[in-house]
């Protein structure tokens, strides 16, 4: 696989909606633009009392904000579905004799991936430029890149992360779809399955108190919403951990209550 995967991924990379995917990185911009038209309330942020916004969790606004925005999530499947769909359906994914049909695929899906970690790499080097740019020289702003509490920087780094996970599983599910269902199929599977996602972040905190309750989740603790909170479900049963990982991916989705 190693032979294939760099004239795989420039394969990938050269194809448009790579370059469309790409632009999404851009989102940032459209609040930096939006900041010079005075009193719009259009993309403002907003702190409660003597909070302040850092560089991390502007990064978060954006990266949820652009997120709910659909789009970039609508564009990595039309991307997914362009890599493998078209081969598939001219007949030529699979007709190399001379290379693994399993190789071909992960060398596909690793090159999606890695599209997928340029573009939150890029969006964070857009939204800290933004950011250090233009937002320092609002009242609201901590003129610093990570809170001053570890643990509010640390939640902020989990919601960011989860939103890149959902990310990951669209991928995923974007590229074992194609392999059985017609382009649009795939596309309608994909929207729901976004429209799904979004729902989880407004009711996931219920599904995962049902759940815990159904699956005998005895344990009870006072914990922060996340992965961090797994190891207080462990109790004397091992088998505790295994049910609070639902519940806490789920509650990893949650927006966050505070910034600064």
């Amino acid at each position: 696989m190693k032979q294939i995967l760099p004239a795989i991924f420039t394969s990938v990379w050269k194809r448009k909606e790579t370059k469309i995917y790409l632009l999404f990185v851009l989102f940032p911009v459209i609040f930096l633009l939006a900041s010079f038209f005075g009193k719009s309330n259009f993309m403002q942020i907003s702190v409660i009392g003597d909070n302040r916004v850092s560089g991390i969790a502007f990064l978060d606004m954006m990266i949820s904000s652009a997120d709910s925005f659909i789009l970039p999530t609508l564009a990595i499947y039309f991307l997914t579905i362009s890599v493998f769909r078209r081969e598939i359906d001219d007949h030529t994914m699979f007709l190399y004799r001379d290379l693994s049909r399993k190789n071909i695929f992960f060398s596909k899906y690793l090159s999606l991936l890695s599209i997928l970690v340029l573009f939150y790499i890029l969006f964070t080097c857009v939204s800290t430029t933004v950011y250090f740019t233009r937002v320092v020289q609002f009242p609201f702003a901590s003129n610093t890149f990570f809170d001053n509490d570890l643990s509010i920087t640390l939640s902020t780094l989990e919601d960011i992360f989860g939103i890149f996970l959902k990310d990951i599983f669209s991928v995923t599910i974007a590229s074992v779809l194609c392999l059985y269902l017609k382009t649009g199929s795939t596309i309608v599977v994909a929207i729901i399955l976004t429209i799904a996602s979004m729902m989880t972040s407004m009711i996931g905190g219920g599904i995962a108190g049902i759940y815990a309750g159904l699956s005998g989740l005895v344990r009870y603790a006072f914990v922060s919403p996340g992965l961090a909170a797994l190891p207080a479900f462990i109790g004397e049963n091992p088998m505790n951990i295994v049910h609070a990982v639902i519940p806490a991916s789920l509650l990893l989705r949650q927006p966050l209550q505070q910034h600064g």
